[in-house]
């Protein structure tokens, strides 16, 4: 009882994902990859004024990213690692929850499985009912849904494309869909649930 009282009167956080939210995708032909280096590393113009902005709103900031090229042998987690530390010296995040795993690792943390929401809950002691994920996949979504929050949208190319396992589900949306900056508009102009 007392575990779910600490939930419900925690923090609201905003939940971004990494590659295509926070810094451009590295492109391999046709197919959106993660920077493989820091020199790689190009965060999007708007990112830091556009989290400020949810800062100074009160709303903790946690990056929750799948990086299965780990698993896959493509990429060390010591390159992932020194990414994340360049992204977070640039940016106002809180911290940055890594899923290293690949499909067939049948991990609990790889989205759209909420492994990595539910992790910086309970870190943070945020409260999800309060909270919102920034995405720009059909799994960042999927992830939101699972975890019982609401999921918004930065619509790319390569957001509803099929992933290692499969498409998204039926019925599948977002709340919002927009560009990085129209996306933080919308959760600033939504009344904050439940601040007592």
């Amino acid at each position: 009882m007392l575990r779910q009282h600490m939930v419900e009167s925690g923090r609201a956080a905003v939940f971004l994902d990494r590659d295509g939210v926070l810094n451009e995708v590295r492109m391999e032909g046709a197919v959106a990859s993660t920077p493989r280096t820091v020199a790689e590393l190009q965060i999007l113009p708007t990112a830091k004024g556009d989290l400020v902005r949810l800062r100074a709103a009160g709303y903790m900031l946690l990056v929750v990213s799948n990086q299965p090229d780990v698993a896959r042998g493509d990429l060390s987690l010591d390159a992932v690692e020194q990414i994340n530390e360049a992204l977070r010296g640039a940016l106002p995040i809180d911290a940055v929850y890594v899923c290293p795993h690949d499909t067939k690792d049948g991990c609990l943390c790889r989205k759209p499985k909420p492994g990595l929401i539910h992790a910086g809950a309970r870190d943070w002691g945020v409260d999800l009912a309060r909270s919102w994920l920034i995405g720009d996949r059909w799994v960042d979504l999927a992830a939101a849904e699972a975890a019982g929050m609401q999921g918004l949208l930065v619509e790319r190319p390569w957001s509803w494309d099929a992933t290692s396992i499969g498409g998204p589900p039926d019925g599948l949306a977002a709340r919002f869909t927009g560009d990085l900056r129209a996306c933080v508009d919308f959760i600033l102009a939504q009344p904050v649930r439940g601040r007592g």
